[in-house]
């Protein structure tokens, strides 16, 4: 009889340390996570929400011409203000992914709420946040069944590289690299 309530015993106080092990890492991934969104707004805390750079701003224009003239138009748009003076087939010749999401975003996600320039300046950081979480995901599953602390690395590295390794994951930059990392990140956690 004292075996038994031993071993019950053993085994809830086991489950209670997986439990608090579990809640830690997922705090210790909450707070990595904030601080890559945080690093990433470092451009719109000091500067404001504001497009630099010529591409960002093309893509900026692309986003916006797609948001008031619609999909159609937008495939089939001219623009005689780039590549001057010959112009250039915009909607044949870009990746149009982040200027559908971004369209996206503002139409039935943000509304009146947030400006079309604005959705384009958080992008980056929003996207960046999405890959940071999506690598320590992939982290996890390639370490199993050992997973010893892989996955808090992985987030880590992939916090702190929008700021220190690559500056294009950082806001003011409305640029298509930002969905380099976040969607294979998302097709590999989906489909493995």
């Amino acid at each position: 009889m004292a075996s038994k309530s031993s071993s019950s015993s053993s085994a809830s106080s086991d489950h209670l340390i997986n439990l608090v092990w579990a809640g830690a890492v997922v705090y210790g991934i909450g707070i990595f996570l904030q601080n890559a969104y945080a690093i990433r707004l470092q451009a719109i805390e000091e500067f404001g929400p504001v497009i630099h750079e010529f591409d960002p701003y093309f893509n900026w224009r692309a986003t916006q011409y797609l948001y008031e003239n619609g999909a159609k138009k937008f495939f089939t748009w001219f623009d005689h203000m780039v590549w001057y003076p010959l112009g250039r087939p915009v909607g044949s010749t870009i990746y149009p992914g982040m200027q559908f999401t971004a369209v996206f975003l503002k139409r039935y996600i943000f509304g009146d709420n947030m400006s079309l320039n604005d959705v384009c300046c958080y992008i980056p950081a929003w996207f960046g946040v999405i890959a940071t979480f999506l690598v320590g995901c992939i982290t996890y599953e390639t370490s199993l069944p050992e997973n010893s602390g892989g996955t808090i690395f992985g987030v880590v590295y992939d916090a702190l590289r929008g700021k220190y390794g690559s500056e294009k994951s950082m806001t003011g930059g409305s640029r298509s690299r930002v969905f380099g990392f976040s969607s294979p990140a998302v097709e590999c956690a989906m489909f493995s």
